[in-house]
């Protein structure tokens, strides 16, 4: 019986996960809060994900990360429910690696989220001749953005190059990143999953 409980409890939490992440794309959307639809998933996801924004410490420039590590612990409590659930029990390395493999897969998404942001400012730069429109919201995002690649392609390039090269070195690079991570990711959890006990 109790693993019924723990199985519909985890579809449940996966549900909300689903919302939350609605939740995110309608931000991204204006005026899609204003619907019906919207009010109704705000008023429901918004006190969880609110909890999360509250300390401001996740946030890089304007960009906020905290609903990722929301969703991210609700994914992740989802998961251990449904694996006991399904198997009666849980296993220690079933939970370090769940652990191990949330975190490691906000990293990777935080790269990936990076890697196209980069991507995407290459782009509009090379479409718009390397000039940007005072007006355009990539000015306010140009001073974040040369930060950041300052800082990733530093290791590896000269310090002199210009903007469009150090946006196709940082994204190369995140491109790097994120592919040895997820194999790290991979190796690691098949690692921890062995754990006996």
């Amino acid at each position: 019986m109790i693993q019924v409980i723990l199985s519909i409890l985890s579809f449940v939490i996966l549900c909300y996960v689903i919302l939350c992440c609605i939740n995110v794309f309608m931000s991204w959307i204006p005026g899609a809060k204003f619907t019906s639809f919207g009010k109704f998933v705000s008023k429901v996801t918004n006190p969880y994900l609110n909890f999360f924004s509250k300390s401001g410490k996740l946030r890089i420039g304007n960009i906020d990360f905290s609903p990722a590590l929301a969703i991210g612990i609700l994914t992740l409590l989802a998961s251990i429910l449904g694996q006991i659930g399904s198997n009666g029990y849980i296993r220690a390395g079933v939970i370090i690696s769940s652990i191990v493999g949330m975190l490691l897969s906000l990293i990777i998404s935080l790269l990936g989220i990076l890697f196209l942001i980069v991507f995407i400012r290459w782009i509009v730069l090379l479409v718009n001749k390397k000039t940007t429109p005072y007006n355009s919201i990539w000015n306010s995002a140009d001073g974040f953005l040369n930060t950041l690649t300052s800082k990733i392609t530093g290791p590896f390039t000269k310090k002199s190059m210009s903007y469009d090269k150090k946006l196709l070195a940082a994204w190369i690079i995140l491109l790097i990143l994120i592919a040895i991570g997820s194999i790290i990711r991979f190796l690691l959890c098949s690692i921890l999953l062995r754990i006996p006990f």
